[in-house]
């Protein structure tokens, strides 16, 4: 599982310092986490990395407690087992932390760290490969003995091998201060605190950002798995599991025995633990399946919990969680404490039988949905992911010398995760999947995500200026949010990867920024870019275009696809010409959609979007550097306005979209 430990052995002539670090990382993250089909999934992927990096903390932790860690802020501990007995949240620990303790217990405390993760990680998989044994055992049907060989065979092979768990220990003793700087190269910070910093501060901070760059460069050797799967009795193997293609299925290798046995697993009298299921056209691998039954295999009776806490929604009922909420509100949570059962599906069907596989809807559940149907129009079929993440962290942790200023981040990031996040996605009826203080992921209702943006990065504005810079002028720390809009039946992994490369394409255009990628079930993929300020101007559009009793239709985007249909021509005009058309098109609207556009002043609706395009403008120029300057030479100055234009009439169909909620 682990590649061995990475030390820096101690100098016989500088003996001075009786510190050391320990930088611990464990990956794959992304794949292990995006490797999911459901919403359960991929809350159980996060939580299971932060539950095994705090066991890992725990050698450390009993020994030294919560100040040994200077990343993460471990005084409020949220991820003890204590602590999530009162009060169960999502995961908010990231997968790595840096900790500082007596140099002559490092590398035992870095074995021990290391060995806590595999004793945790082992612990969880062999309560669910016993869980599921049981349960497999009460089916009747081909395919039983080849499970079992294939689990003889391959289970610990693959549990064993999948994570790449780095530990690196660093005395602080090893290399002499001018061997330090020699090594990281000169600051230049010819004023400020660093030109004012003690020796031993500056010191400080250069030994724990070398202990961060040892690490960084342990990491890049490239693990070697040893995963050395042995075939069965004829020689085969299983095909790849559905949801981390790594790894083979388990079960028979033959692809009809294969077929029949997984139909049988997954059918309605199939596998099911805690009411947790395998689903249809599935085939899982060790990994998948400890990831699918960690929660009712083991941390129900860990953590002692109500199941129904863990009760995780399908993607259908996150798209309509605030459809349902508008009254008369349809929880469903009461109809399964009525009914026993819950789909988001039966909100998009034509007749409450209309699956087989999914099961009726229940008679009065159904008449409630049409009565909303009436009422609100059709359920929405689109959902939103978010992901946000912190600009240049690293410099930020630099930013002071000495121990306290990064440890004073991360307080500010714990408080960020624990006090803020979770009620902001909640009040915006999302589902907040993880949050580590600096980066956050969260699932959401179109109509919604905006919002939940803002608010996130607000929040996190006011704590980095309240915490780090104590109401003192300084460098604000940022964030780069990237946001996909897809419709329910999507792939969640193409819905998490689309969103993570928004993400990269904020950061790559200049950071403080947010990209927004739509995809629509006709094909049609739009990505926009929008800095944080303009989120204002993009949720009143959001608002103009939603229906309500007083424009039961919302103002009408027909001015802007107009607009978007003439970009070729438009790209080419004059400035001055641009803008004039635009004013032309907006101000021949028809009234009610001109009213919401500019309420204050319907006649002058389209000198309200020319007003809002030349905000767009600067507030482009100050965040993104993917476009020439304003002031530029004239043709790259015109090729600039093109630009601008068209990213602002897609925000423009961007904010329709997520109001419309259509479902194509």
């Amino acid at each position: 599982m682990n590649e061995p430990g990475l030390s820096v052995p101690l100098s016989e002539d500088n003996t001075m310092d009786d510190r050391a670090f320990i930088v611990f990382s464990v990956g794959p993250v992304q794949s292990f986490i995006s490797a999911a089909r459901t919403l359960r999934d991929l809350w159980t992927g996060s939580f299971l990395l932060a539950w095994l990096t705090r066991k890992a903390m725990e050698p450390i932790y009993s020994k030294h407690g919560a100040a040994a860690f200077i990343e993460p802020d471990m005084s409020r501990d949220p991820m003890s087992p204590q602590n999530l007995r009162k009060e169960l949240r999502s995961p908010c620990l990231p997968n790595r932390f840096l900790a500082e303790v007596p140099a002559n217990e490092a590398e035992a405390l870095a074995q021990a760290c290391r060995d806590a993760f595999d004793n945790a990680w082992q612990t969880i998989a062999d309560n669910v490969r016993q869980a599921l044994q049981t349960e497999i055992a009460k089916l009747k049907g081909d395919g039983a003995v080849e499970w079992e060989s294939s689990v003889e065979r391959l289970w610990n092979a693959q549990v064993d091998s999948f994570f790449d768990v780095r530990v690196s220990v660093v005395p602080r003793g090893a290399i002499p201060g001018d061997a330090v700087r020699s090594l990281l190269g000169e600051r230049g910070e010819s004023g400020g605190t660093w030109a004012h910093a003690s020796a031993e501060d500056r010191l400080w901070t250069d030994q724990a950002e070398l202990a961060a760059r040892v690490h960084a460069t342990h990491k890049v050797i490239r693990k070697v798995t040893r995963y050395s799967p042995t075939p069965d009795a004829q020689g085969m193997y299983p095909g790849k599991c559905s949801l981390l293609g790594t790894y083979e299925y388990l079960g028979p290798a033959e692809l009809t025995k294969a077929a029949a046995f997984w139909q049988v697993l997954s059918g309605k009298n199939g596998v099911s633990i805690g009411g947790v299921r395998i689903r249809p056209g599935e085939r899982l691998c060790a990994v998948s399946f400890v990831k699918r039954f960690a929660w009712p295999a083991y941390f129900v009776n860990e953590l002692a919990v109500d199941p129904r806490k863990m009760r995780l929604e399908d993607l259908a009922t996150v798209a309509a969680a605030e459809w349902l909420s508008h009254e008369p509100e349809l929880s469903p949570q009461t109809v399964r404490d009525q009914h026993g059962v819950w789909s988001g599906e039966w909100l998009h069907w034509e007749r409450p039988e209309q699956d087989e596989e999914e099961g009726a809807c229940p008679p009065d559940v159904w008449k409630q949905i049409k009565k909303k149907r009436d009422n609100q129009g059709k359920a929405p079929a689109y959902y939103a992911v978010l992901m946000m993440d912190g600009d240049r962290m690293g410099k930020h942790l630099r930013a002071k010398p000495g121990r306290e200023h990064p440890r004073t981040i991360s307080k500010a990031l714990m408080t960020f995760a624990l006090n803020h996040a979770p009620k902001i996605v909640e009040d915006n009826h999302g589902v907040l999947v993880y949050c580590g203080g600096d980066d956050v992921l969260a699932l959401l209702p179109t109509t919604k995500v905006i919002s939940c943006a803002r608010e996130l990065n607000k929040a996190f504005r006011e704590v980095w200026a309240r915490e780090v810079l104590k109401g003192q002028p300084g460098d604000t720390a940022t964030l780069s949010a990237g946001i996909a809009v897809v419709h329910y039946k999507e792939d969640l992994r193409f819905a998490l990867e689309t969103a993570r490369q928004a993400e990269k394409h904020a950061k790559n255009n200049g950071r403080d920024l947010v990209a927004i990628t739509v995809c629509r079930r006709s094909g049609e993929h739009t990505v926009a870019l929008c800095p944080w300020p303009f989120l204002d101007i993009l949720q009143g559009w959001i608002s103009a275009f939603t229906p309500s009793q007083e424009s039961p239709a919302g103002a009408s985007d027909r001015w802007a696809r107009h607009l978007y249909r003439d970009l070729p021509v438009l790209k080419g005009l004059p400035v001055d010409a641009m803008k004039a058309e635009i004013r032309r098109q907006v101000d021949r609207a028809e009234e009610s959609t001109r009213k919401r556009l500019s309420p204050e002043a319907p006649k002058k609706a389209g000198a309200k979007i020319v007003e809002q395009l030349e905000l767009f403008g600067s507030l482009w120029d100050q965040r993104s550097r993917s476009l020439p300057k304003a002031g530029a030479t004239p043709g790259a100055s015109a090729g600039r306005n093109g630009q601008l234009l068209e990213n602002f009439l897609t925000l423009c169909q961007t904010a329709s979209f997520l109001a419309r909620r259509r479902d194509e």
